[in-house]
C-alpha cells in the first residue's frame, strides 16, 4: 500500500479483462461490469489499453460528447508525454531530477473523461482512451519502443507510480486489454493487476491460449500474487453436447484456477460465471444494463451481475432498478437507424439535353445510384438513341440564333441549339440568349423545378458552362 493509501485507508482495485483470441466479448464484460459497480455507487475507471483496436467507448457513446473524447488524451499519448520527459533534461538524463519527477506524468485523471449519467454519491464513471485519434495515432502506437520504455526510461517505475496513482482516486479500475502475446498484453495482465479476468470461448484454441496464460502469470509472478478468474464467454446452449465438452476441457485445463478454493466451491463458481451467447447483442454495441429487464436469471445481464459479484468478492451483486421507461428511452440511443438503399433512378431527355442527362447520371451514380437513362423525342416517345440530326418531326420552338458562346475563360462552347424552352422530361436546358445592346450573347437556364441546377452558366447564374 502507498503512503497516500495509508493516509485515508483506501486501496483500490485494478481489474484487467484479457482474452486470447479475440470475439470473446470480453470489452463488453468490462462496459456492463464498469456500469454496474458505478450504478451501485462506486468509483470506477474503464481504460481503453488495446491500443490496435480500440472500442471501449462504443458501449458509453449516449455519455460521451464526440468532441470532449476526441479532444482529451488517452493512453499511447500519457507513455509518449513520459517518454519525452524521460529523455529530456540535459546530457546527465535524469540524474538531477528529484526522485519523485515521474509522478506528475502518471497522474491518470488527467486523461479521463466522466459519462454523463447521475450515478448515486460518490458513484462515478470514467473513462480514458487508447488515445487521441488523429492522423498521429497509428504512427505513434506502431512506432513504441517497448524495450526502450522499460530498459531505458525507467518503464517499470512509471507503471509503478501509475498504478498507485489509479489505485488511489477509484475504488475499481477495469483494464481493457490487448488479445494474444504482447508488450502491451504483458503490462496489462502482469505488472498493473490485482485480478485477472481470463476471458475464452469454448473453442480448443482460445482455451489453450487462455490457459497458458494463466499459468504463465501464475508461475512467473508469484510474488504479484494476482487472482486469476477464468471465465467462459458466448456460450451457445444450442449444441448442449458440444458445450458440455467444451465446459470439462476448460476445468481440466484451468485445473487449480481460481486459487484457494475447494471443490464444492469450484463447481459453483464455473456455474456462475458462465457468460451466454445472445444474438441480440451481436450487432451493435450495447449495454445489457439498459437491453435487458431486471430480474431474468437467463439473461446476459443477470451473468454479468454475476460476474460483478465475484470480481468485486460479493460486494456489489445485481443492478439497481431502474424505472422502465428509462431504461427503454436509453436503450434505443444504441439501436442503429437503418440506412435505406440507394434507390434506381431512370433518367428521361430529349436530343438538346444530352449534355446535361450525361452530366446528371455521372454525379448520381457517383452518389452510389443505379442511373438508367432513356431518350425521348419531343412528342414523349421512347427512342434507343437521340437522333444524329435535328428531327423535322421536332421543330425549333425560337428563333434564337446559333453559335458558340464563351462563358467566363473557357473556350468557346455550344451549350445548345434550342432557346427558351421546357424539355418534355422536365430537366433542366442552357439555351443560347439573343446578343443584347449591352454585351455579347450569354446563355440562361430554365429549370423544371424552378431552381438553377447545379454547373448552369450565365450572368445571371454561376459563370461555369455544363460540363461536356
Amino acid at each position: 500500500m502507498s503512503s497516500l493509501d495509508e493516509q485515508d485507508g483506501r486501496a483500490g482495485r485494478i481489474v484487467t479483462f484479457y482474452s486470447y483470441k479475440g470475439g470473446t466479448g470480453r470489452t463488453m464484460a468490462l462496459a456492463n461490469t464498469a456500469w454496474i459497480l458505478a450504478a451501485n455507487g462506486k468509483r470506477v475507471l474503464a481504460v481503453d489499453w488495446d491500443l490496435e483496436a480500440p472500442g471501449l467507448h462504443r458501449f458509453f457513446h449516449p455519455f460521451l460528447d464526440p468532441a470532449t473524447v476526441g479532444a482529451t488524451t488517452g493512453v499511447i499519448d500519457m507513455l509518449k508525454e513520459y517518454a519525452w520527459a524521460a529523455t529530456g533534461d540535459g546530457d546527465d538524463g535524469t540524474d538531477e531530477r528529484p526522485p519523485d519527477w515521474h509522478l506528475d506524468y502518471a497522474r491518470i485523471q488527467r486523461h479521463a473523461v466522466s459519462l454523463d449519467w447521475p450515478f448515486p454519491e460518490p458513484g462515478t464513471l470514467d473513462l480514458v482512451s487508447a488515445g487521441r485519434q488523429d492522423r498521429d495515432y497509428s504512427a505513434l502506437v506502431s512506432t513504441f519502443d517497448w524495450d526502450h520504455f522499460y530498459d531505458d526510461l525507467g518503464g517499470g517505475l512509471f507503471f509503478d507510480a501509475l498504478r498507485e496513482d489509479m489505485r488511489h482516486n477509484y475504488d475499481y479500475v477495469l483494464v481493457d486489454s490487448r488479445t494474444g502475446l504482447s508488450d502491451i498484453a504483458d503490462v496489462c495482465t502482469a505488472h498493473l493487476p490485482d485480478t485477472l479476468v481470463d476471458c475464452f470461448t469454448l473453442s480448443d484454441q482460445s482455451i489453450d491460449g487462455a490457459a497458458a496464460v494463466a499459468h504463465d502469470i501464475r508461475d512467473r509472478y508469484r510474488r504479484r500474487r494476482i487472482r486469476i478468474l477464468p471465465v467462459p464467454m458466448r456460450i451457445d446452449e444450442g449444441e448442449k453436447e458440444k458445450a458440455d465438452a467444451g465446459r470439462a476441457f476448460a476445468r481440466a485445463k484451468f485445473d487449480g484456477f481460481p486459487t484457494g478454493m475447494a471443490e464444492e466451491e469450484l463447481t459453483g463458481y464455473w456455474g456462475s460465471v458462465e457468460v451466454p451467447y445472445r444474438p441480440y447483442y451481436a450487432y451493435e454495441e450495447t449495454l445489457a444494463t439498459f437491453g435487458d429487464e431486471a430480474g431474468n436469471a437467463t439473461s446476459l445481464l443477470a451473468a454479468f451481475e454475476r460476474l460483478t459479484g465475484v470480481i468485486s468478492d460479493q460486494a456489489v451483486m445485481a443492478l439497481p432498478r431502474m424505472a422502465e421507461e428509462v431504461r427503454e428511452a436509453v436503450a434505443s440511443k444504441f439501436t442503429r437507424p437503418r440506412l435505406a438503399l440507394p434507390a434506381d433512378l431512370h433518367l428521361s431527355y430529349v436530343s438538346e439535353d444530352r449534355m446535361w442527362a450525361d452530366w446528371i447520371a455521372s454525379q448520381l451514380s457517383r452518389a452510389g445510384f443505379k442511373v438508367s437513362r432513356r431518350y425521348v423525342g419531343c412528342e414523349g416517345t421512347a427512342r434507343r438513341s437521340p437522333p444524329t440530326a435535328p428531327s423535322s418531326s421536332c421543330p425549333r420552338r425560337s428563333s434564337a440564333p446559333r453559335g458558340p458562346v464563351r462563358c467566363g475563360t473557357r473556350p468557346p462552347e455550344v451549350i445548345s441549339r434550342v432557346a427558351g424552352r421546357w424539355s418534355p422530361s422536365g430537366s433542366a436546358t442552357c439555351a443560347l440568349r439573343p446578343r443584347s445592346a449591352n454585351g455579347p450573347r450569354s446563355t440562361w437556364c430554365a429549370p423544371a423545378s424552378g431552381t438553377r441546377p447545379p454547373g448552369c452558366c450565365g450572368p445571371s447564374a454561376s459563370r461555369r458552362c455544363p460540363p461536356s
